[in-house]
């Protein structure tokens, strides 16, 4: 009887946490979020919404796509099976009536193509270390893997922005596709 109420009261504590997604509140500050779409739902079915951003535009020549974006801690059993998930929404309209194109990055780390592995040192003693940590490499690519302390969907394009302002020592800075189990 004990264990039935332990388990009762944890589903209910789960159920009120912001960043729920029944919650509609992020987990970082408490802010509003919108539902998020079944298309995103299927593939993250259970997670924390941590942050939200809405209706960013982005311009391509002529064309303007809007983008809702959530960065969403998934859920696993153990600490290690957990991920920080960056997912987006895009739309030609504003009011996102017709969207359908979902994108899902990870959300704390990119990629950075160097211009010389041999300057790696030298870019360690550049980069903020407050704000960023080199935490390995691609072995197919060759690009380091970089880990950033802010992802939110605005310190996402922040960092790749400030990223690519090290030239001498940097070719390419991207966001690293993930791709769900299911």
């Amino acid at each position: 009887m004990l264990v039935r109420y332990a388990l009762q009261k944890k589903e209910e504590q789960t159920k009120e946490r912001p960043g729920n997604y029944k919650s509609l509140k992020c987990a970082s500050d408490g802010s509003p979020f919108v539902p998020l779409p079944e298309g995103i739902r299927e593939k993250i079915p259970h997670g924390i919404v941590v942050y939200f951003e809405n209706n960013q535009s982005i311009e391509d020549g002529n064309t303007t796509t809007y983008q809702r974006s959530w960065t969403i801690e998934s859920a696993g059993s153990f600490r290690s099976e957990r991920l920080f998930i960056w997912a987006t929404e895009n739309s030609l309209s504003p009011d996102f009536s017709h969207s359908k194109d979902y994108h899902f990055h990870r959300a704390s780390e990119l990629y950075i193509l160097p211009k010389s592995k041999d300057k790696i040192d030298e870019f360690k003693n550049l980069i903020d270390e407050d704000y960023y940590k080199i935490i390995g490499e691609n072995s197919k690519t060759g690009e380091w893997i970089i880990q950033i302390k802010e992802f939110s969907p605005t310190g996402i394009r922040n960092a790749i922005k400030s990223l690519k302002e090290f030239s001498t020592f940097v070719s390419s800075v991207r966001i690293i596709p993930w791709t769900p189990n299911r």
